[in-house]
């Protein structure tokens, strides 16, 4: 979780400016899940920014992007370092089984279940957490 004293204001999208919620935010930026879906279909800029060397928390590879979400009816965000491999696989909804377990056990340990920060995961994953309906090929 983020710090308490790090709580985000309302920032507008960075592609669309919409400001009607908390967004998500990857690499300090901010998007909507519109401008998120676009990004993962290709649609647009590409998203280009510097890895931190930190670790990322699927797989601990060094070299991560923060990205930030708010898990469902809440001001304070969850902040997670991944690699750009699995940074592109949650934009896309691509990410693996191991990969969304490893994340939900870490979501768990903070006391928030996975529903709460993979809003529509049982529209998007099976039981078994495959992709069910990944955004594009890349």
């Amino acid at each position: 979780m983020a710090s308490a004293d790090s709580i985000f204001p309302k920032i507008p999208c960075c592609r669309c400016a919409d400001h009607s919620r908390f967004w998500d935010r990857i690499a300090g930026k901010t998007y909507c899940p519109n401008c998120l879906e676009g990004l993962a279909m290709g649609e647009g800029d590409p998203l280009v920014a510097k890895t931190d060397r930190r670790h990322c928390a699927v797989c601990h590879h060094l070299g991560t992007v923060r990205y930030v979400t708010f898990p469902l009816n809440s001001r304070r965000p969850v902040e997670v370092e991944l690699c750009p491999e699995h940074l592109r696989a949650i934009v896309a909804r691509r990410l693996g089984p191991h990969a969304f377990e490893q994340l939900r056990r870490q979501l768990e340990s903070l006391g928030l279940e996975a529903a709460e920060v993979f809003l529509l995961h049982e529209a998007f994953y099976d039981e078994q957490g495959r992709a069910l309906q990944p955004a594009v090929e890349w």
